[in-house]
């Protein structure tokens, strides 16, 4: 009996201890305290005064501000081809690569070329040599002529023939010089400082006459294109500054060109606005182009009302002569005043300096 009564007090001091443990954890987590739920006001201290300048909540309309993807692109851009048809013999230039002006950059195969070049020089020869001969026959003509031993029409028969090879000489030489200007053509040069953008054929590929070979753009004039929805588009005038982020760094750009139709697909309009300040920004760069568009309604209080502790964010509402502690959600800020997105209704009043 001794032994039984023994094993009930341990019993009993074991679950006294379990329930003393559970009643210290619920202690500590605030069991026993009054909590106030987010976004309720707590009332101040009894007695306490409503101190600083105060303001109304109110509702006004702001632009809605759109960011459209954009990239920056070179205002100029050139596709290098060739006016003849030939192989590519080599290209110089990498994707990426900077290029000075009339700096080469591709060779074609001149082999056919230069046999027209040699061709023409060849003709031209005959016709020297045939002009010499004309020359001398009416020399002689002449001379006869004026001892009275030839007829004028031989005379005149000798000079249409000098004249003749003097004109083939002349054609000979014009013949050379297209063929060597054509020849010239299978040397590929840049016409403006900047960078090789793509390079569209390889070593091997047959160039042929207004396909490029290589599109480069130039490095002095940058520009940033955006696609816009068109309901937005419409908004935007040529002339008109916008603003354009890149990362970290903001700009600004004027608009110089707006595509007049709609893409049918996309319903979105092209935007070209150029970038006055030309070290902002590299070609092929990804670009935010800033725009408002259209407007809303949205609550809004004097940020400066609004204290933050971490991620909580309240304001000192007044009621019934005192102040009372309110949680609220805020959104962007605006020239001083701060979008209000929960806790506080349109007319509430609040400490001014409540975020001090």
């Amino acid at each position: 009996m001794s032994t039984g009564h023994h094993s009930y007090s341990k019993l009993i001091q074991a679950l006294a201890s379990i329930l003393g443990l559970i009643l210290l954890l619920v202690w500590m987590q605030g069991g026993f305290t009054t909590k106030t739920p987010p976004g309720t006001a707590q009332a101040a201290e009894k007695g306490e005064l409503v101190r600083g300048p105060t303001a109304k909540v109110i509702s006004k309309a702001i632009d809605e501000t759109m960011l459209w993807p954009g990239t920056v692109t070179a205002r100029t851009v050139a596709q290098i081809a060739p006016k003849v048809p030939a192989r590519i013999l080599a290209i110089n230039v990498n994707t990426g690569d900077a290029v000075k002006s009339d700096q080469i950059v591709a060779r074609l195969d001149p082999a056919e070329l230069q046999s027209r070049v040699n061709q023409a020089r060849s003709a031209l020869a005959a016709a020297e040599a045939q002009a010499a001969k004309n020359g001398a026959d009416l020399r002689r003509a002449q001379s006869l002529f004026d001892q009275e031993a030839a007829t004028r029409q031989t005379l005149e028969a000798a000079q249409a023939a000098a004249q003749t090879s003097m004109a083939q000489v002349a054609e000979a030489r014009a013949a050379i010089a297209t063929a060597e200007s054509t020849l010239s053509e299978t040397v590929l040069r840049v016409p403006f400082d900047g960078t090789v953008l793509k390079r569209n054929q390889e070593p091997g590929d047959m160039a042929m006459p207004g396909i490029p070979v290589l599109t480069v753009q130039s490095g002095q004039r940058m520009r940033v294109e955006a696609a816009i929805p068109e309901s937005c588009a419409r908004d935007i005038q040529l002339g008109e500054w916008l603003k354009a982020r890149i990362a970290e760094n903001e700009f600004s750009v004027k608009v110089e060109e707006i595509t007049p139709a709609a893409d049918p697909k996309t319903r979105t309009v092209l935007v070209k606005a150029g970038i006055e300040n030309q070290g902002a920004a590299k070609p092929g760069v990804f670009v935010w182009l800033e725009q408002n568009c259209g407007s809303r309604k949205v609550l809004s209080a004097p940020s400066s009302a609004v204290s933050r502790s971490g991620q909580l964010e309240s304001v000192q509402l007044v009621l019934d002569g005192g102040t009372r502690l309110r949680h609220i959600r805020t959104g962007k800020i605006r020239d001083g005043w701060v979008e209000v997105l929960s806790g506080l209704k349109e007319g509430d009043v609040v400490l001014a300096g409540g975020g001090k």
